[in-house]
């Protein structure tokens, strides 16, 4: 009898405690570096804290923005190692164009090629996207589909997840998309706040608006545009009334769906900074 394959994700996916009851999945944490300082990603380091701690950097004079790490390829080595030779892994990563995870995992297996059968896939999303790509290929292994078939699944369900999110941190959004420091100062004093959406793992900014009523109806606007929506998930930073909004709203236009209010990990919050209100769609595969 062969072993089931292992899934391995990191700690930007969102999984509810009772998924990582039901199923054995080993989640990797990124480190965030602060200042002079790393935190690891885990379930006590909260976007809160993250934020907290930028403040402190700041009053200290670092202006530099909070970094995403992945740990060392020897953290990944060691864990690909802990069953023994000859397992079957699938590794499901955050976009790795938000986060250098998938690319560390990635040079590891390359290394035990030959003596480990592991598949590294990019799941071009984030959190609530990531999270159910990884319940997806725990519950195919769980059943004893091969690597192969885990691979396959979740590859045939990331073009069926979508990003969008505002932000009125333009200064994060520099970094992360292509705002330029003349719009972003400009539109802070403006009080602006931008779109984002994830084309093949890559933020991008979209439209502007300038009030958070706006913010809202454009959300549901991007929700509803869907012909099906199977998994919403909705985070939020100094939002919340407005995420209780949208919740309400798309109540109305989709009775069918399960809406979640998702956490705001820390390692996305790197990317888009505080002041956030945003949705992952999965409209299922047809």
């Amino acid at each position: 009898m062969m072993n089931k394959v292992r899934i391995v994700t990191d700690s930007n996916a969102f999984l509810p405690p009772d998924v990582l009851q039901k199923y054995p999945v080993t989640v990797v944490p990124h480190r965030i570096k602060v200042g002079g300082s790393f935190f690891e990603e885990d379930p006590d380091f909260s976007t809160e804290e993250l934020f907290a701690k930028v403040r402190e950097a700041q009053q200290l004079g670092i202006s530099r923005l909070p970094e995403i790490q992945a740990p060392n390829v020897n953290t990944f080595l060691d864990l690909f190692h802990a069953n023994g030779e000859g397992e079957q892994i699938v590794c499901i990563h955050m976009s790795r164009e938000l986060s250098p995870m998938w690319a560390t995992a990635r040079k590891a297996a390359e290394m035990l090629r030959g003596r480990f059968t592991i598949r590294v896939l990019d799941s071009q999303s984030t959190t609530y996207g990531l999270g159910l790509l990884v319940q997806q290929a725990a519950a195919a292994a769980e059943a004893g589909a091969s690597v192969n078939d885990v691979a396959r699944i979740v590859n045939g369900a990331v073009p069926h997840l979508y990003f969008a999110a505002f932000s009125e941190s333009l200064n994060y959004l520099e970094r992360s998309t292509t705002l330029s420091p003349s719009q972003s100062l400009l539109g802070t004093m403006l009080g602006i706040k931008a779109m984002l959406m994830m084309e093949d793992g890559k933020l991008m900014t979209q439209e502007k608006v300038q009030t958070r009523d706006e913010v809202v109806e454009k959300l549901a606007e991007f929700v509803n545009e869907f012909a099906s929506v199977r998994d919403l998930g909705i985070f939020e930073e100094g939002y919340d009334p407005q995420r209780t909004g949208l919740i309400e709203r798309l109540r109305d236009t989709l009775p069918q769906t399960a809406i979640h209010r998702i956490d705001y990990r820390p390692s996305l919050g790197t990317y888009l900074g505080t002041q956030v209100l945003g949705v992952l769609v999965y409209e299922g595969v047809y």
